[in-house]
């Protein structure tokens, strides 16, 4: 009888660990290393010739990512990087590359934020910003921009960006609306994501004569696969207590 208490008890833990920690994995969404080796769509704030991505390298748990941002030029800069529902890239033409959706990102159904782990690889502090666009146009929905503030990370460390979907400054159709909740907008579908990605800028040049970022992007949320060793080792913490207990007892 005893026997079958603890058993059932190991699996009453089971069910609780593994659902608490799905659950709270599952509300941030964030990108694959897939998916940020498959970015590709480059957008120059402002417009400059010498804003430009010159890389996007594989790494194990996300990519690297090295360019310029406004070079030879003065002045607040930045570069978006991510992938639109029309696989068009900067200066192409549309179908040139697959589209967000294609990368599984046309999605943020059942989320609330979005987040990504930057490394700045720079000899200087960069700033850090995610943003998303909502809305078919093609359709005839309203285009909403929804960003978040930037975030300053100094050189050689790492942070988390985070984009909270009810803190984020939000555009429609080109019109400010400030900051706001976005899921209490009736028109904003998040299961029609347009284009999703993250931005790099600075004042530059930083330091006298640096244009050029480098930054290593990945995931901050640990993998399912992680999630259930951690549950199931806190279990056998619990397992272990409770026999320590009965011997003590006994």
């Amino acid at each position: 009888m005893k026997k079958l208490s603890r058993i059932l008890l190991f699996l009453v833990l089971v069910v609780f660990l593994l659902a608490t920690t799905t659950s709270a994995w599952a509300t941030a969404f964030t990108m694959s290393a897939t998916q940020l080796q498959a970015l590709y769509e480059t957008w120059e704030n402002p417009d400059s010739s010498g804003t430009q991505l010159f890389y996007v390298q594989p790494r194990t748990n996300g990519a690297k990512y090295g360019g310029n941002v406004r070079l030879s030029e003065f002045g607040w800069g930045a570069i978006q990087i991510g992938a639109n529902f029309w696989g068009t890239p900067y200066g192409g033409v549309p179908g040139d590359m697959p589209t967000n959706l294609d990368l599984g990102l046309g999605s943020l159904i059942g989320y609330d934020s979005y987040s990504l782990l930057f490394e700045n690889l720079n000899e200087n502090p960069w700033n850090y910003q995610l943003y998303f666009n909502v809305g078919y146009t093609d359709l005839g929905e309203p285009d909403y921009y929804v960003q978040n503030h930037w975030t300053t990370i100094e050189d050689g460390k790492q942070g988390v960006v985070t984009l909270d979907f009810t803190d984020c400054e939000v555009w429609r159709s080109g019109d400010y609306l400030g900051w706001m909740d976005i899921t209490n907008l009736n028109d904003v579908n998040l299961d029609h994501i347009s284009n999703i990605g993250f931005q790099i800028g600075a004042d530059v040049p930083i330091a006298g004569s640096d244009y050029t970022f480098e930054m290593e992007v990945s995931s901050p949320v640990p993998e399912p696969a992680t999630m259930f060793l951690l549950g199931t080792g806190l279990i056998g913490l619990v397992g272990l207590g409770r026999k320590k207990f009965l011997k003590k007892r006994g």
